[in-house]
């Protein structure tokens, strides 16, 4: 594969920096995608699609082996890691069921308020990082420590942003509610 992303860039000393940035930051990158996918072939692939995207914003990074250029090879496996994991979500119809069946109960309201609305569109309208937080607990089963790590957030911040995502849903679920 690094063949692969060195064929990708122009010069030579782009080649050997990013071959040392690769060499150094692949086994994090795979930590990273891992703990958000837990699938070892899914974090590959996210590995393989965050160093395609450091490629593509390469000009922008600092040449040199920083926290800085560490902080950004992070960021871009764990937003190919997102990406893929609500790809996965989409595909995944019957996860929708369960985590209806978990509104229901935490919500405590009835099939009447879903009747004509569907409850995946509702999720979708969520801010990214409550649908994720959100699914994460609900659909995944993941404690509050778990999802801490995943996010990298404390846990006090995973409990307000279930508060958050949870209030939000509620007022999504009425608005769709008084619109039908």
């Amino acid at each position: 594969m690094l063949i692969m992303y060195l064929s990708m860039l122009d010069t030579e000393e782009d080649k050997n920096i990013f071959e040392e940035f690769h060499n150094e930051y692949a086994s994090l990158m795979y930590k990273i995608a891992y703990g958000i996918l837990r699938d070892s072939k899914l974090a590959e692939d996210a590995v393989q699609e965050g160093f395609i995207r450091a490629i593509k914003y390469f000009d922008s990074f600092p040449k040199k082996k920083c926290p800085q250029t560490r902080n950004k090879f992070v960021n871009m496996v764990r937003c190919a890691s997102f990406d893929i994991y609500r790809k996965r979500k989409r595909q995944q119809s019957d996860s929708y069921d369960e985590l209806e069946e978990t509104i229901m109960d935490v919500f405590a309201v009835t099939d009447d308020i879903f009747e004509g609305m569907e409850l995946e569109r509702c999720l979708f309208m969520l801010p990214k990082s409550y649908y994720i937080t959100l699914s994460l607990k609900h659909d995944d089963g993941y404690s509050y420590k778990e999802i801490a790590g995943i996010l990298n957030i404390t846990e006090e911040n995973v409990k307000k942003r279930l508060m958050r995502a949870r209030k939000k849903l509620r007022e999504i679920i009425n608005e769709q509610e008084a619109k039908i």
